[in-house]
C-alpha cells in the first residue's frame, strides 16, 4: 500500500511539475504586447501615442458647436498628415486611420466621412460611377434625383512636428478640421510628448 501511494504521489508530482512547465511557455498570443505600454528600446512616437492621441482628440472634435448643432451631418474628408518629424520614414497613415474609425464608430449619425476626389475619381474611372442611388435613399426621402456625390463640408488634417536634441525628442502633433467654403479652422486639437533616448 505504501508503494502505491509513493507511486501515485511521485505520478502526480511529474504531472503538476509538467502543467507548470506548460504554464510558464510563451505562446505567441503571450508575446504580442499591450499597444498601451511603451516598448524599451524603442524612439520616437509609439502605439502608446498613437492610441492616447486618437482616444483624445475623438472626443473633443465631437463637441465643437459645428457638429453639436448641426441638424444634418457634417460631411468630411481626411486630407493627410503633414509630417515635419525629423523622421520622414514615419507611417503618418495610421494616424488618420484611427481617428477616423474612433470617429466613425461613435458618431455616424453626426459625421460622413468621403474620400478624397482624386481616389473618387480614379475609383469612378477605373470601375464607372453605377447607380449613384444604389439603396434609393433619395427616392425614399421624397428628394429629386441628384449627383449622389457628397461634397465635403470641411477638411480634417494634421501636422506633427519633432524638436529634436542629442538626448531627446518633443513631438507636437496638431489637427485642424477647417471649413471648405470659408477657409476658417473651426477646431483644433493637439497632443504632445517627450521621448528620451
Amino acid at each position: 500500500m505504501t508503494k502505491m501511494r509513493t507511486f501515485a504521489a511521485t505520478v502526480l508530482g511529474v504531472a503538476l511539475a509538467l502543467g507548470t512547465l506548460g504554464g510558464c511557455a510563451q505562446t505567441p498570443a503571450d508575446m504580442r504586447g499591450n499597444p498601451s505600454d511603451l516598448t524599451v528600446g524603442d524612439r520616437g512616437l509609439q502605439a502608446k501615442d498613437l492610441v492616447e492621441m486618437t482616444d483624445k482628440l475623438a472626443p473633443d472634435l465631437l463637441q465643437i458647436p459645428e457638429i453639436v448643432r448641426n441638424p444634418n451631418k457634417v460631411v468630411i474628408v481626411m486630407t493627410g498628415i503633414e509630417n515635419q518629424t525629423g523622421d520622414p520614414t514615419q507611417n503618418m497613415n495610421i494616424y488618420v486611420a484611427r481617428l477616423r474609425t474612433l470617429l466613425n464608430q461613435h458618431a455616424r449619425d453626426r459625421l460622413a466621412f468621403v474620400e478624397q476626389r482624386h481616389t473618387t475619381e480614379g475609383l469612378q474611372a477605373a470601375e464607372g460611377p453605377g447607380n449613384t442611388d444604389p439603396f434609393e435613399e433619395g427616392s425614399r426621402a421624397g428628394a429629386p434625383g441628384g449627383s449622389g456625390r457628397l461634397l465635403p463640408q470641411m477638411a480634417l488634417k494634421g501636422v506633427f512636428m519633432s524638436l529634436d536634441k542629442a538626448n531627446s525628442h518633443y513631438y507636437l502633433c496638431t489637427f485642424q478640421l477647417t471649413s471648405i467654403r470659408t477657409g476658417e479652422i473651426v477646431w483644433e486639437g493637439r497632443y504632445e510628448v517627450k521621448t528620451l533616448d
